[in-house]
């Protein structure tokens, strides 16, 4: 750590430290991707300046905790994007690299900093600042204030070069406030001398009649304390750098895939939400009110108003309904938090290859659980690294197969109901069927030789699976895919696989909105109740049993055309099987088409507090959870589309094998209520 300063912040202030950090980063990401698109200079302008106020207050609040290595890339950054605002230099590719770059330094100090480890090295981000307003200096045909160098002072910015020194010119503007507080021009000469050696001095006239003097000053070190010599009056500007100490590019990992950014434990919430809160709080007083008199006039004379009763469960029905969707809201945050850091990763992986993309963001507005996006950060990362890595091909072999030069990789989120789409689509080479056949057999994965969409992602979800000999920085360990689908199911959500060879690939993501309270279905099976939730059932439908129709050892339904396979929950459970002229069918939507899920009954339709199984030693597969109704027994939480995937059924229902025998069912028997 540089600083102890850590000590001196509350946990209020602390969390208001990171939401703002949080915030002003968020801004800087969007507002970097919108530059790189190249957009002309005027339009352009307003966007400079809320990024140069944003780095700018960035700054501020880094130096008020004390991280003065990030304070002083901020600076940095800060200096370089006001050349650019001011139309002194072109933002270059090189520019632009490095500000991404220096993102991710200041948001892996802000994550040592929070986890009280080391901050990681700067100094080689601020030389490239450095470097770049050399370069942009040198190019400036008038300077506002500094005469061009004469040949004197050529010669001795040459000398002091190529004895290692860096050359800076600090320039000193005087003022009646700075001269009472003992700040003149000879006390400014007194620090830069103990600085390094001044090589030129020289006042000058600027616009306006203004007096300023100017210092050359060879440096073995760039100065530090940049807002301390502000204060005092004096501007630095990089003149020359050491012709022995040129910057290398730097080939090493990026920051990104050395050090994981801290979840942030805060959310902004907007005054509105928190103002339409106080109004159900209200309500809800109102509703007690009435309860109240109830109560009251059961106790004088023992009578009942039934109606008067209803009508206070219903209000405070729909007041708590109220109140759970804005609660729901204030833990919701934009997916931008994640899609915006994916224009620098890729950029990242494609820096020093033969490739070209082009990343489409669509839905960066859609809004999930705080919680899950965190949880979505790796997964979607991911994928994104797969894509470059696996999917894009070589700008040559592109051309070669008479596709665009430039590659295209589309992220996208939508809402549905309660549930959010997520998409990561490439047109690259897609996935290789046979190449995927031939290393699961070589791991004892499969017989199959020929493998449909859904077989292969169960494929590349198994953990070690890979098709690489050698891993990179960003993918072929055998590993990520694997994370992918865990946490996919740990969230409720299901992942679902389109490729095809040459075309393209495309993973879909979906996933509840919140994880907290969901509405649900109660059904019943073999005398037991269990919890459904609604967003995974896209209908329910009640059939004659002589509508089923069975084909070897399967059970199918026609519903409107579509061909649906039906799993008997009593089965699956170790239930007896009953006998019954109807049925009743949960329609769920899996990665292999519809399938229909036959219970006993409906119970009815409540909202239920999802309560997650900790135990990690625990895994139920088909089990989310466990919810309570009211009456203090445990309701078992229901995923049927994994009960059907993980379990078998579904390749037995899929592929004729249904119902080959019961023995199986007594891995289910932890799913009977005791």
């Amino acid at each position: 750590m540089e600083d102890d300063d850590i000590t001196e912040f509350t946990p209020e202030l602390l969390n208001d430290f990171y939401a703002e950090c949080e915030e002003h980063l968020n801004f800087i990401r969007q507002s970097l991707a919108t530059l790189e698109k190249g957009i002309d200079k005027q339009e352009t302008t307003p966007l400079l300046d809320r990024l140069v106020r944003s780095f700018h207050s960035l700054k501020g609040i880094l130096g008020m905790a004390g991280i003065r290595s990030a304070e002083q890339l901020t600076h940095r950054t800060e200096d370089y994007l006001r050349e650019f605002s001011r139309g002194t230099i072109q933002l270059t590719p090189q520019g632009l690299d490095s500000l991404a770059n220096a993102v991710q330094l200041i948001e892996q100090s802000i994550t040592a900093f929070r986890q009280k480890q080391p901050y990681p090295d700067v100094e080689r981000r601020i030389q490239e600042f450095d470097a770049l307003l050399v370069s942009a200096q040198e190019k400036k045909e008038k300077p506002i204030i500094a005469n061009p160098l004469g040949d004197a002072l050529q010669s001795r910015v040459e000398s002091a070069r190529g004895n290692g020194f860096f050359v800076w010119k600090a320039t000193f503007i005087p003022s009646p406030a700075l001269n009472e507080s003992g700040i003149n021009v000879n006390a400014i000469r007194s620090r830069l001398t103990a600085l390094g050696e001044i090589i030129h001095a020289a006042p000058h006239i600027g616009p306006g009649g203004t007096i300023a003097f100017e210092f050359f000053v060879a440096l073995r070190e760039p100065p530090a304390n940049m807002d301390a010599w502000i204060k005092s009056g004096v501007t630095w500007i990089a003149i020359a750098e050491p012709s022995s100490n040129r910057i290398q590019p730097d080939t090493r990992a990026s920051p990104a895939a050395q050090m994981a950014v801290a979840p942030s434990q805060v959310i902004r919430v907007e005054l509105k939400r928190l103002d339409e809160l106080m109004r159900i709080a209200g309500e809800l007083v109102t509703q007690r009110a009435r309860l109240e008199a109830q109560i009251n006039l059961l106790a004088v004379d023992g009578s009942v108003d039934v109606r008067g009763l209803q009508e206070v469960n219903h209000g405070f029905a729909r007041h708590f309904r109220d109140l759970r969707e804005n609660v729901m809201r204030l833990r919701m945050v934009p997916i931008a938090e994640i899609f915006d850091r994916m224009p620098f990763v890729v950029r990242d992986l494609i820096r020093g290859s033969r490739k070209k993309v082009r990343l489409e963001v669509r839905g960066h507005l859609t809004e999930l659980d705080k919680y899950v996006v965190e949880r979505l950060k790796e997964p979607l990362l991911h994928l994104v690294r797969n894509a470059v890595s696996h999917g894009i091909e070589d700008t040559d072999e592109r051309i070669g197969l008479g596709k665009p030069e430039e590659a295209s990789i589309a992220l996208s989120a939508t809402t549905s109901g309660e549930t959010v789409v997520i998409e990561i689509a490439d047109d690259g080479r897609g996935i290789d069927p046979e190449e995927i056949v031939l290393r699961a057999k070589e791991m004892g994965l499969t017989k199959s030789d020929t493998l449909d969409n859904p077989a292969i992602l169960d494929l590349i979800s198994t953990p070690g699976f890979s098709t690489r000999d050698e891993a990179d920085r960003a993918a072929g360990r055998g590993v990520g895919m694997a994370v992918v689908a865990n946490t996919l199911r740990e969230l409720g959500g299901t992942l679902f696989l389109q490729t095809e060879l040459q075309r393209g690939t495309r993973f879909t993501l979906r996933l509840p909105l919140t994880l907290l309270i969901t509405d649900a279905l109660i059904v019943s099976v073999g005398g037991q109740n269990y919890a459904v939730p609604q967003n995974s059932v896209d209908e329910v439908v009640q059939i004659e049993e002589v509508q089923v129709k069975r084909m070897e050892r399967a059970e199918l339904l026609s519903l409107r055309g579509v061909v649906l396979p039906l799993v008997r929950l009593r089965r699956l459970f170790g239930f007896p099987v009953a006998t019954h002229s109807h049925a009743l069918v949960l329609v769920s939507q899996t990665d292999r088409g519809k399938v229909g899920l036959v219970v006993d009954r409906i119970v009815g339709q409540r909202q239920i507090v999802v309560r997650s199984l900790r135990d990690p030693l625990i895994h139920v597969p088909g089990v989310i959870g466990a919810t309570e109704l009211g009456d203090g027994k445990p309701l078992l939480i229901l995923d049927a589309i994994a009960l059907v995937k993980q379990n078998g059924t579904r390749s037995r229902t899929m592929e004729g094998d249904y119902g080959k025998g019961d023995h199986d069912n007594a891995r289910f028997g932890i799913l009977h209520p005791v």
